[in-house]
């Protein structure tokens, strides 16, 4: 008696195909989510934001005046913010100059001048920043002003630390 084959290849077919689909479907979520941490990085460590900080750093003085090139926007006790608009740059340029410490961030992202672009990047540094290593954050947000309508790629940020040891 012969017995007949086909029904089992088809069969064999199918298995093969569910699982090599369902890696394959895997892999792109994982290759997704690689993405996306790259993408989220590059924006929260951009290199032309980290310039801009250590220049501001570098020009800034005990007494917070207003420098060459950035205006001190008048602020509270907890931070200070500066604001370059010049026409000679590509981006405009927003630095928060905040105490280390969690309760000056948090007033920061409860402020009314901030936008929800740096909202989400002051919850990205909750995560990542220990706060009592250091005096103070120098916050940069550079923002492309040749892009009509900002949205998140067109919005970088830097984070410089300033100080050594946070002292109470």
């Amino acid at each position: 008696m012969k017995l007949n084959k086909k029904g089992f290849m088809l069969v064999e077919v199918v298995i093969v195909a569910t699982v090599i689909s369902t890696v394959l479907v895997f892999l792109y979520i994982s290759i997704n989510r690689m993405s996306d941490a790259y993408d989220t990085r590059n924006r929260y460590y951009d290199v032309d934001a980290m310039e801009a900080a250590m220049e501001l750093n570098d020009s800034l003085d005990n007494t917070y005046e207003s420098t060459q090139y950035y205006t001190q926007i008048p602020s509270n006790n907890r931070f200070v913010r500066f604001y370059n608009n010049s026409s000679s740059i590509d981006n405009t340029i927003e630095a928060y100059y905040v105490k280390s410490n969690l309760v000056s961030i948090t007033q920061l992202y409860d402020s009314q001048n901030v936008d929800n672009y740096l909202k989400e990047y002051i919850n990205y540094l909750r995560d990542k920043i220990n706060f009592q290593s250091y005096n103070y954050l120098l916050i940069v947000e550079l923002k492309d002003k040749n892009v009509s309508d900002l949205g998140l790629d067109n919005v970088r940020f830097y984070t410089l630390k300033v100080g050594d040891k946070y002292e109470d």
